[in-house]
């Protein structure tokens, strides 16, 4: 393999534990590097990574990952297709020790699970895989095959257009898949093909929605009337529902009333639910008009922000939502106030509740605080792939 020098600012990242490296981290031009090439990266005489580059990215963004620490020796027999296969092995036998995420899990979650780009989610009939990095690219039909004979499901490419362009990767036809046949927490759930989300389910907040069926049942006062905001095929509201809540009415913009009335049958909830579809702020400015209050709120909207500049904006949306929120929650009722943008931590997406809680002059008390499933890796609170926000509040 190719070998990269590492300047002074990459050997001082690289020590720092970043994995992440730009053209200025390197000694040299890399511009003679094909795209995706896998290197050896040199610290000092006796210190090397492997990981893959991309001279093509600009400048300002990340070009070249580090995958892993090899020794010398290592370095003479190492092969990137041996090492993407073990990887995807890896990581899934990782998600079998939890039977719970026998049936369909967030599979391979990028770097943190080892190959940077690589994302897969399994169902019970397929295994959606998108690829957004140049070195990881290379491998697209063996990673496909692997996982086919990981999981005995079908896998399927669903490329995203804007962050291939990032890496000038070509953007194939996207494949022709069936609907999704989803399991999480016991719930079933059917999602047509042409309007999934991202690739098929969000299933980051599984162990939050676990939480909040596990609360409800232990409750000696079910909540009555309950509400799914951004419901998407409306896990959050199927999981209230499974924990007692009497009925659940389920929120969005888009076409997911055939998905909501499916779930809702297929686990025996047909009378307790009806999807709208609408804008949320709008629904719930028509509750407040009309002095709707619910027993339970969920609250689960898509990011509010897609880069760190607009983060001023992203709070200011949330606040917003969770005083309609609030205004619309019943003396003694439960919110669930849930994130998933990544530019507004912990902190601060608790103190925007807090603060919207003060200008409503409504009291609350935090009994539960979470953060995205096993099956998303981190390895701390402060590692930047720890999205997910997750708190839940009685309302006075």
């Amino acid at each position: 393999m190719r070998s990269i020098v590492l300047s002074k600012s990459g050997i001082n990242k690289v020590r720092s534990h970043s994995t992440e490296l730009k053209a200025a981290d390197f000694e040299g031009s890399i511009k003679s590097v094909p795209p995706g090439e896998w290197c050896q990266f040199q610290l000092s005489p006796t210190e090397f990574y492997v990981g893959f580059i991309n001279p093509m990215i600009e400048e300002k963004y990340t070009c070249a990952y580090l995958v892993g620490k090899v020794t010398a020796e290592e370095l003479k027999t190492f092969s990137p297709d041996k090492f993407v296969s073990a990887q995807i092995k890896k990581a899934f036998d990782k998600r079998q020790r939890y039977e719970t995420y026998h049936s369909g899990a967030r599979l391979f979650y990028g770097m943190s699970d080892g190959l940077p780009g690589l994302i897969v989610d399994s169902f019970e009939n397929a295994s959606i895989i998108q690829i957004n990095t140049a070195g990881v690219d290379k491998f697209r039909d063996q990673i496909k095959s692997t996982l086919e004979t990981l999981t005995g499901t079908k896998g399927y490419f669903l490329d995203n257009p804007k962050y291939r362009e990032k890496e000038y990767l070509p953007t194939f036809e996207t494949e022709k898949f069936p609907d999704l046949d989803v399991i999480e927490n016991g719930l079933r759930y059917k999602i047509r093909s042409e309007v999934l989300q991202k690739v098929g389910f969000y299933y980051d907040h599984r162990e939050n929605r676990f939480q909040l069926m596990s609360l409800l049942k232990r409750l000696s006062h079910k909540p009555k009337r309950g509400v799914d905001l951004f419901s998407y095929a409306g896990a959050w509201g199927m999981s209230a529902l499974s924990g007692g809540v009497e009925r659940v009415e389920f929120v969005d913009q888009g076409d997911f009333a055939v998905e909501v009335a499916e779930a809702l049958k297929i686990n025996g909830f047909a009378d307790r639910g009806a999807f709208h579809r609408q804008d949320v702020f709008k629904y719930l400015d028509e509750m407040i008009n009309k002095q709707t209050k619910f027993d339970l709120v969920l609250c689960d909207p898509p990011a509010f922000a897609k880069s760190a500049s607009q983060k001023d904006q992203a709070l200011e949306g949330y606040s917003k939502l969770h005083r309609k929120v609030l205004k619309c929650a019943a003396a003694g009722s439960i919110c669930a106030f849930s994130s998933c943008t990544h530019y507004v931590g912990h902190d601060e997406f608790q103190k925007n509740v807090m603060d919207a809680a003060r200008k409503e002059g409504r009291k609350v008390q935090l009994i539960y605080s979470g953060m995205q499933g096993w099956d998303h890796p981190v390895t701390s609170l402060e590692d930047k792939s720890n999205y997910i926000k997750s708190y839940f509040y009685f309302v006075e």
